[in-house]
């Protein structure tokens, strides 16, 4: 928010100084706006590295197990929020993904449902644990909203398939893995997955690696480690 207002308040101001120039109106307002964009996009990508850097400092904690440390590291980034539109959301949702992950699920979900929606890893976890509790319907509003914003991730849509499939609801399942390929084109791993379905056969979703087991909806075979941090997108930065 702080950096729309300087934004802003640059722009009114060149538009004001340059009108002491030029006689035309719209060519100030427009000069004005232009510097103001600028501003405001370089403040965003300021912003952008800052959260970037405290995330990076967190999960080389987290690979440390030193999960209470990390998680003091994240929180600094909430320093960052009143300057910037999404700030809070993308935090909440980095945290509560951590608190997912290590069980702590009273902890993790007024976390993740805070989360903006490009965060859409954490609507995912969000999404199960609603599902876990039988409230079956908001589950499935939850991984809808969730493909909005990572219609191109082949990873929800497989998990999405997945507990639709555990639900008794093998047809829709097939539905979605078909939407998703209708968007990942050529991805065998939904593909795959789909013809297991078909034949009435348990889906394989290990081929998504960690990136699966983080969702905690079926055991590794391997240590499990924690979930590698998405990368913030410039479009959520950016409001």
């Amino acid at each position: 928010m702080i950096h729309l207002l300087m934004s802003l308040g640059l722009a009114l101001v060149a538009a004001l100084v340059l009108k002491l120039l030029i006689p035309a109106w719209w060519l100030c307002t427009l000069l004005g706006l232009l510097a103001g964009g600028g501003l405001f996009f370089w403040l965003s990508r300021r912003a952008q590295s800052q959260l970037e850097a405290i995330f990076q400092r967190a999960g080389e904690l987290l690979k440390k197990q030193q999960f209470d440390a990390a998680l003091a590291v994240m929180k600094e980034a909430y320093a960052l929020a009143p300057r910037q539109f999404l700030v809070k959301g993308t935090v909440d949702g980095q945290i509560g993904m951590v608190q997912y992950v290590r069980k702590k699920h009273e902890e993790a979900e007024p976390l993740l449902k805070s989360a903006s929606m490009q965060h859409y890893i954490a609507k995912a976890m969000l999404a199960i644990l609603q599902w876990r509790r039988g409230e079956v319907k908001e589950a499935r509003k939850t991984f809808e909203l969730a493909l909005k914003s990572g219609r191109k991730e082949s990873l929800l849509y497989a998990v999405y398939a997945f507990v639709l499939n555990e639900m008794k609801e093998r047809d829709h399942a097939i539905e979605i893995l078909n939407k998703g390929l209708a968007v990942c084109k050529g991805d065998e791993r939904l593909l795959n997955n789909r013809n297991l379905l078909q034949n009435k056969k348990p889906m394989k979703m290990k081929v998504y690696g960690e990136q699966w087991y983080q969702f905690l909806l079926e055991r590794p075979v391997l240590r499990q480690e924690l979930p590698p941090f998405v990368r913030i997108s410039k479009r959520a930065l950016k409001g």
